[in-house]
């Protein structure tokens, strides 16, 4: 089980560390400069990331996934496993970003400054079943912890839509 580890440094660097209990690392390292393209797996719609970020995980011509990340301006994210809870919408919309699951956290980090600006636009952003994605990729049900400069954790679970941002006072968040 993946656990999420919210820690600060001596220093007053805020981190967040995790377990990764996988039988092989899926993940490698990655750099993503500002005004990076991309195209979403759910509906091919191009959008450019306004932040760097680096990370974990994996970009290539047809995915981009992310499990931890941090941005240009200290927002750090992570996704979990989340098995049996997730609520994914169907129907497209082409008023909201659509995203799978495991593209949210590239979304948040290429695109915000902090959690209050994330809560500002949560609304605007639905994760997608494959029931009418342009690609298929299986039902990834996931939550994410996300931290900032603040010193704010919040985790945000896909239960209801739109999602909500629950605050995490311990800085602790596993799978389930």
């Amino acid at each position: 089980m993946c656990t999420s580890i919210y820690q600060v440094t001596l220093d007053r660097t805020h981190l967040l560390a995790r377990t990764m209990d996988w039988p092989r690392l899926g993940v490698s390292p990655l750099f993503v400069p500002r005004n990076f393209k991309w195209a979403t797996a759910f509906d091919h719609r191009v959008y450019t990331n306004k932040y760097a970020m680096v990370g974990g995980g994996s970009l290539s011509a047809t995915r981009i996934d992310v499990s931890d990340g941090v941005n240009e301006y200290g927002l750090m994210a992570q996704k979990l496993t989340f098995a049996n809870r997730a609520h994914y919408v169907d129907e497209r919309d082409q008023n909201k970003v659509q995203l799978a699951s495991y593209e949210f956290i590239f979304w948040l980090l290429g695109n915000f400054k902090n959690i209050a600006e994330i809560e500002e636009h949560l609304d605007e952003v639905e994760l997608m079943s494959e029931k009418n994605s342009d690609t298929k990729y299986g039902n990834p049900e996931l939550h994410f912890a996300v931290a900032d400069e603040t010193g704010r954790i919040v985790v945000i679970e896909p239960t209801h839509n739109p999602m909500r941002v629950v605050d995490n006072s311990l800085g602790v968040v596993t799978n389930s």
